[in-house]
């Protein structure tokens, strides 16, 4: 049983009109000195499945080939940027990870027991923990239902 990290998110050259939005609306709170943001959807996916099937899934469900580009690991990756992830709370309804356990299914692929789904979120510019703790409690989650993770740039 293995549990699998893969990650969509926008090709380099195609606009992440979210991330855009974030951006502004972190300026709206008075927050300054965050230079980007970009976004990624994630899925934790649970099971006994290879690497051959998770790229599969990442394929042929869950990103748009046009517009979208996924990876996939097994472990935490370093970065270079903050990086914030936004998560369901143990217990949670996860409507999104139920449905993508059924897509799976639907395309022959057997061996998932779960899929839990979150956003990343990645954010340069001049930044520390507590402002990036503000930014995920007023804009990127729901205390009640959400947690959130965050990792500092590596150096």
């Amino acid at each position: 049983m293995k549990n699998w990290k893969v990650e969509v998110s926008y090709k380099p050259e195609v606009p992440d009109t979210v991330g855009h939005g974030i951006l502004e609306d972190i300026a709206d709170l008075g927050i300054g000195g965050v230079n980007s943001v970009r976004t990624a959807t994630i899925y934790w996916i649970e099971g006994s499945l290879d690497a051959q099937a998770i790229d599969r899934i990442g394929t042929e469900l869950l990103a748009d080939p046009i517009t979208q580009t996924y990876t996939f690991a097994t472990q935490n990756d370093t970065a270079k940027d903050w990086t914030l992830e936004v998560q369901f709370k143990p217990g949670v309804t996860d409507a999104v990870g139920d449905s993508t356990v059924k897509g799976i299914a639907d395309l022959g692929v057997t061996g998932v027991t779960t899929v839990r789904t979150g956003h990343k979120y990645w954010l340069t510019g001049t930044l520390n923990a507590e402002v990036l703790e503000t930014i995920a409690q007023r804009l990127l989650m729901n205390d009640v239902i959400q947690t959130f993770s965050y990792q500092e740039p590596s150096p």
